[in-house]
């Protein structure tokens, strides 16, 4: 007997059982497990990976690709006069853009409303691109352009504008609490800016925390603050985007100094994306105990047929059908239910997605900062989730197949 005649005697074993209607209820109830499983792995991961996709999109709009700080003391910065921009032109060729910018940690004051905040300087010339809250449609309120031509321009995020209660054309006061003593330096204590624009960039760490000045204006507030930091051309680093984010690592490869340390936008959000990580690997390995569980249902179908077929196990036997012959035949048999159940799961899967990415499904914006389910298709993934429902349906079959193998033919012919 071939290969051919063994596949033809499975799938007739399969598709016309000889003890009644119960055994074909359970063959299609452990097709529909499997195909219920992986149908649901490739939804859920599919959507998780939008998800994933959608957030590192929202990162990488927010921040820059890559941050150069100063290595020993970050805070403090480093001067322009040491460390021009061409220098790290030269040493970054492929970056798309590099801006030097000031961070620092303030208090804010309008009225009577008092806020902690982070100040941020740029370039008003350079645009400030590179952040999210210059980026094009972000501005809800007044004139990013006023940065430069208003003296003392601030710009808010519209968490912390509405936190201060301020709008359009207010008087913010920027308190500096690094300031060493008042004496010393009155002015990098305390400084009055005009708000002349608000921002909305969908990231919380922006619209609630930064408020955007001028970077003339923000070095003024950086540690030990004095006339020598103006012209040294103080900043608290430099900042660049390149052609393609998801390979920032390999240019960190090429700052090797002493003073100057990289930061990359995944260390920024490392937690974030080790949860999404998390979070995909735990829903995928609880979504496989679902297969797992059809697995099982599958050797019982398997065990049922052997138990019913005895006689027709004991007659092939008897008329020469050797052992490992009929264990090949029920291993088919169970291969045949996996493969089926993985082929109509995947497929409708696959079906639900394209529904989902066609069909918008609005989400809250109070609980997501995405507008709606995003679907993103994983090709590389559904291999290998086929693959896995396959193996666990042979897992499942070979025990009941090793049964059908090793049965007596005279035993089963008893029961004829």
């Amino acid at each position: 007997m071939n290969n051919s005649n063994l596949l033809w005697l499975a799938w007739r074993n399969l598709s016309n059982p000889q003890q009644g209607l119960g055994l074909s209820v359970m063959t299609f109830v452990s097709i529909a497990g499997v195909a219920i499983g992986v149908m649901a792995l490739t939804i859920v991961l599919s959507i998780m990976g939008g998800f994933e996709r959608d957030l590192k999109s929202s990162m990488v709009k927010g921040l820059p690709h890559l941050e150069v700080y100063n290595r020993n003391n970050p805070t403090f910065g480093f001067a322009l006069k040491d460390y021009p921009l061409t220098f790290f032109e030269k040493l970054f060729p492929k970056a798309t853009s590099i801006e030097p910018f000031v961070q620092v940690d303030v208090v804010l004051k309008h009225n009577r409303h008092l806020s902690s905040a982070t100040l941020f300087a740029v370039e008003p010339l350079a645009g400030g691109g590179l952040w999210g809250f210059r980026r094009q449609g972000t501005i809800i309120a007044g004139n990013s352009a006023d940065l430069q031509q208003v003296d003392n321009g601030l710009l808010l995020g519209d968490g912390l504008a509405i936190h201060l209660g301020a709008s359009i054309g207010d008087q913010i006061t920027v308190l500096n609490p690094a300031a060493t003593s008042l004496a010393d330096s009155l002015a990098a204590a305390a400084r009055p800016f005009k708000l002349v624009g608000i921002f909305h960039t969908g990231l919380f760490n922006y619209d609630g925390k930064w408020a955007v000045i001028a970077l003339a204006n923000g070095r003024k507030f950086l540690p030990d603050y004095d006339d020598s930091l103006d012209r040294q051309h103080y900043v608290s680093g430099i900042a660049m985007n390149f052609p393609d984010p998801e390979m920032v690592d390999r240019q960190t490869e090429l700052l090797v100094s002493d003073d100057l340390k990289t930061t990359t936008w995944k260390e920024s959000n490392a937690s974030l994306i080790y949860a999404l990580k998390l979070e995909k690997f735990a829903m995928g390995a609880i979504l496989t105990l679902i297969v797992l569980v059809a697995a099982f249902s599958i050797s019982g179908t398997m065990m049922m047929t052997v138990f019913y077929r005895r006689c027709q196990i004991a007659l092939l036997r008897a008329l020469g059908l050797s052992r490992r012959r009929t264990f090949k035949v029920f291993l088919i048999q169970g291969l045949l239910i996996g493969t089926v159940g993985v082929a109509i799961g995947m497929a409708l899967g696959l079906g639900v997605l394209v529904v989902v990415g066609t069909v918008t499904i609005p989400l809250s914006q109070d609980v997501y900062q995405l507008p709606e389910v995003p679907v993103r298709f994983l090709w590389y993934d559904y291999p290998i989730i086929a693959i896995l429902a396959w193996l666990l349906s042979l897992v499942a079959v070979t025990y009941p197949a090793m049964v059908a193998a090793n049965e007596p033919p005279a035993k089963g012919l008893r029961f004829q």
